[in-house]
C-alpha cells in the first residue's frame, strides 16, 4: 500500500482530535499486552526460545539505556522534514502536554517491551522520513539484540528512547501561529 504524499498527512493531522489520556493508556496497555500474549503464543507454536532471550542482565539494561540515550542526541534530524515537524506541532507535542511523568514511564516501558518482544522492526508509516527512521532505528535495535544476545537491550533503549521523546515533545512550546 502506498504512503500517502505529505499533504495528505497535514490534511489527517489538523482533522484528528488529540486522543485523550486516559483512554490512551487504555489502548496502551491492551495493545502492550496483546503484542506479548501474541507473541508468547507465536513463540510457542515456533518452539522459538523467547524466554532465554528476556534475562535482564546488568550489561543488557546498561547497553540499552545507554543506546536508547544516545538516539535522543539525533532526534532532532526526525523533525528537518517539513512533514515530521507538522506532526510534531499538531498530534505529538499537544498529546504529550497531557501526560503526566508516571504516564511517560508507563507508555514508554510498555511500548518498548512489548514492541521490541513482539518484533524487532517496527515500521512506523507516519510518512516517508518516520519510516526511514523507523527502519535505521530498527536495524540499529536489531543489532544491539543479535550483538549481545537478548532481547533485553533493544527493549530498554527503546523505552529510554521513548521516555527522552516524550518527555521533550511535553516540554515544548507550541508555535507560534504565523496564519493571522
Amino acid at each position: 500500500m502506498p504512503l500517502p504524499d505529505r499533504r495528505s498527512y497535514g490534511t489527517i493531522a489538523r482533522q484528528v482530535k488529540v486522543m485523550s489520556r486516559v483512554r490512551f493508556l487504555r489502548l496502551e496497555w491492551t495493545l502492550s499486552f496483546a503484542l506479548i500474549a501474541v507473541g508468547l503464543a507465536w513463540a510457542t507454536l515456533r518452539g522459538l526460545p523467547l524466554a532465554s532471550l528476556c534475562r535482564p542482565t546488568a550489561r543488557a539494561i546498561g547497553s540499552g539505556a545507554t543506546f536508547g540515550a544516545l538516539l535522543w542526541l539525533v532526534m532532532p534530524v526526525l523533525f528537518w522534514a517539513p512533514g515530521m515537524r507538522h506532526v510534531r506541532d499538531t498530534v505529538l507535542v499537544p498529546f504529550s502536554r497531557s501526560l503526566r511523568t508516571r504516564d511517560i514511564v508507563v507508555i514508554a516501558l510498555l511500548s518498548g517491551g512489548s514492541e521490541e518482544f513482539f518484533f524487532r522492526g517496527v515500521l512506523h508509516a507516519v510518512n516517508w522520513v518516520y519510516v526511514a527512521w523507523a527502519a535505521l532505528i530498527g536495524a540499529g535495535l536489531g543489532l544491539l539484540a543479535t550483538h549481545g544476545g537478548s532481547l533485553v537491550a533493544p527493549a530498554v533503549a527503546h523505552a529510554t528512547f521513548n521516555l527522552g521523546a516524550l518527555l521533550v515533545l511535553r516540554g515544548r512550546q507550541p508555535p507560534h501561529d504565523t496564519t493571522s
